[in-house]
C-alpha cells in the first residue's frame, strides 16, 4: 500500500474518530440534560408527595380535633342534663333536712319536759305511777341524751353534705356550658377551690391536696375557661401520680401579674417532651387512650386571658404548671 493511502486512511479514520467524539459529547450533553430533568421532577415529585403528607396530617388532625369537639359537647350536655335533673331531687333533699331539723328541735323541746317530770317524781318510789316507772326505764334503755346528739349530728353533716353536693352541680352545670364567654369578677383561689369540688373523686384516693393560698385581687376572667384549664392541670397532675402522693395549689401576685401553681410529686417529665407538652395532639399516654389536647386547651385558654403558661419539671421530683394571669381588667377574651 503506498504511502499516499495509508495517509488517507488514516485521515479518515482521525475524521472519523472525531466525528464519534462529537457525536458522544452530544450524546452526553443530552442525558445530562435528560437526568437534570429527571431529577428536577422527582425534587417536585417528593415535594408534591410530601405536602400531600402534610395536607393528609392536618385533615388526621381536623377530623381528631372535630371528634373530639363533638364528644366533649356531648358531655357537656349530658352533664348539664344530669346537673339539671338531680338539682331538683338534691334541693328537696335539703328543704327536708332543714323540716326536720326543725321538727327535731320541738321533738328536744317535749323530751326534755319528759326529762324533768321523770327528775321531778324520782323521789317519789313507791308513789310514782305505771307510766312515769315506764318512761323512766325507756329513757336509761335509749338514752336519749345520746340519740337527740347523735342525731342532731347527723342531720347536720347530711345538711352539710348536700349543700356540697348542690355546690359541685352548680359548677357542673356551669363547667358544662360550651362556647360561652361571661367576663365577671373573680376570685382565683374561689376558682381553684370550685375546681378541687368538681376534681374530689379522682384526687381523693390519689393524692394530698394541699392549699397555700396568697391574698390575691378579683380580676375580669372567664370563670369556665379557668375552671376548665385547672381542671385539666389537676387530672395530669393526679394520672401522674403512681402511688399516693402531694399535689400543691399556690397563689400571689408578682408586679402586675397573679400567678397560680399547681406542683405534683409525680414522676416527672422527661426533658425532650418538655418543648411539646403544650402541641395539639402531642401526648405520651397509649394510642387512643388520651387526645393530647388537654394542655393545648390549658395554653390556649390562658392565652385568651393575655396570660402565659409555663413547666418546671424534674423527674424524680415531680412537676409544677405556673399559670400567669394581668390583673388589670381587660375585654375581649374569646373562647378556645
Amino acid at each position: 500500500m503506498a504511502l499516499k493511502d495509508i495517509a488517507q486512511q488514516l485521515a479518515e479514520e482521525k475524521s472519523a474518530r472525531q466525528a464519534a467524539e462529537q457525536l458522544l459529547e452530544l450524546k452526553n450533553t443530552e442525558l445530562y440534560e435528560i437526568t437534570q430533568t429527571v431529577q428536577h421532577r422527582t425534587q417536585i415529585v417528593a415535594e408534591k408527595s410530601a405536602a400531600l403528607r402534610d395536607c393528609q396530617a392536618q385533615i388526621d388532625q381536623l377530623r381528631l380535633r372535630l371528634m373530639v369537639s363533638e364528644k366533649m359537647a356531648a358531655i357537656g350536655r349530658l352533664a348539664s342534663g344530669i346537673a339539671e335533673q338531680l338539682g331538683a331531687p338534691l334541693h328537696f333533699i335539703t328543704d327536708s333536712l332543714n323540716g326536720l331539723k326543725i321538727h327535731l328541735a320541738d321533738v328536744q323541746l317535749v323530751l326534755e319536759e319528759q326529762k324533768q317530770c321523770i327528775e321531778s317524781h324520782k323521789y317519789l318510789g313507791f308513789f310514782k305511777t305505771p307510766a312515769h316507772r315506764k318512761l323512766s326505764k325507756t329513757h336509761k334503755k335509749l338514752d336519749f341524751e345520746f340519740v337527740l346528739k347523735d342525731v342532731d349530728n347527723l342531720l347536720a353533716d347530711s345538711a352539710d353534705s348536700a349543700c356540697r353536693m348542690e355546690k359541685i352541680l352548680a359548677d357542673l352545670s356551669e363547667f358544662s356550658q360550651p362556647g360561652t364567654v361571661d367576663m365577671a369578677e373573680e376570685n382565683i383561689n374561689d376558682l381553684l377551690d370550685r375546681t378541687l369540688d368538681l376534681a374530689a373523686s379522682e384526687l381523693g384516693y390519689r393524692a394530698e391536696i394541699v392549699r397555700q393560698y396568697g391574698p390575691v385581687p378579683d380580676i375580669q376572667c372567664d370563670s369556665g375557661q379557668l375552671v376548665h384549664a385547672f381542671l385539666n392541670l389537676l387530672l395530669n397532675a393526679a394520672e401522674a401520680i403512681v402511688s399516693k402522693g402531694t399535689i400543691t395549689l399556690r397563689t400571689g401576685v408578682h408586679s402586675s401579674m397573679l400567678w397560680v401553681d399547681i406542683a405534683d410529686t409525680g414522676p416527672g417529665i422527661p426533658e425532650p417532651d418538655l418543648s411539646k407538652i403544650f402541641d395539639p395532639f402531642f401526648t405520651t399516654k397509649a394510642p387512643g387512650s388520651a387526645s393530647g389536647l388537654g394542655l393545648h386547651q390549658v395554653k390556649k385558654a390562658v392565652e385568651a386571658h393575655h396570660g402565659r403558661t409555663t413547666v418546671m419539671s424534674r423527674q424524680g421530683i415531680g412537676t409544677t404548671f405556673r399559670i400567669m394571669l394581668p390583673i388589670d381588667r381587660y375585654s375581649g377574651t374569646e373562647p378556645f
